[in-house]
């Protein structure tokens, strides 16, 4: 059966040859959503996850990797109350540094906060603006192969491509795909130190600041 084919983002296509298994972060307190934004910015930037713009372009400022920015008001008794949002971000990354022109990791970072409400809490003798809510956040990566459709689409190449990823590179895929899960459980990790969560690796120490983020202001 052949890899099903999708459309990754700004036009570009492939097929899914293989998915890694989603990762979560699920948290319910006072936090500063402005500076977990800085945060995963700085640190999806220090993993060497881009967005889908032109790579010769600037991308230190990371504005090609939202592609959704939703938020709704809701009147308490209804509903919870508060703030919802939606942030969707979309990044790739070549394996190791190492420009491919047929494999492709992408990674999906997916945002949703509810009940979200503006709060006023004294941290280190200091007035501080923070948020109290729900925050969850998703990490889906997979491995996109025959990037362009190259393969697919050319008369000799499409009848050799299901032998050239199951056989020849099948080894490079299953690096790979190791790779890839430990780069996204990472994240997930320094997210969850972050926020003060609790994570079964061993996190460094951040050089960004704990939970508020207010002890090194961005």
């Amino acid at each position: 059966m052949a890899n099903p084919e999708v459309t990754i983002e700004r036009g570009k296509v492939g097929s899914v040859v293989r998915n890694i298994p989603p990762f979560s972060v699920k948290y319910k307190d006072v936090f500063s959503l402005r500076n977990l934004y800085v945060m995963m910015h700085e640190l999806l930037l220090e993993e060497g996850w881009h967005g889908f713009e032109d790579e010769e372009a600037d991308v230190s400022a990371h504005s090609d990797l939202e592609t959704l920015y939703s938020e709704n008001v809701y009147q308490r008794g209804i509903h919870y109350g508060g703030k919802e949002y939606w942030v969707w971000w979309r990044a790739q990354k070549h394996h190791e540094g190492s420009r491919s022109e047929y494999f492709l990791n992408v990674l999906d970072v997916d945002w949703h906060c509810v009940s979200t409400e503006e709060r006023e809490i004294v941290h280190q003798g200091k007035k501080m603006k923070t948020q109290s809510g729900e925050l969850e956040m998703f990490f889906n990566a997979r491995i996109i192969s025959d990037l362009g459709n190259k393969w697919k689409n050319h008369k000799l190449l499409k009848h050799f491509k299901r032998i050239y990823e199951e056989r020849i590179m099948h080894a490079h895929i299953e690096k790979r795909q190791k790779d890839l899960w430990r780069d996204v459980y990472r994240i997930q990790s320094k997210v969850k130190a972050y926020l003060n969560l609790k994570t079964w690796m061993p996190t460094p120490e951040l050089f960004h600041a704990k939970r508020y983020g207010f002890e090194k202001e961005f």
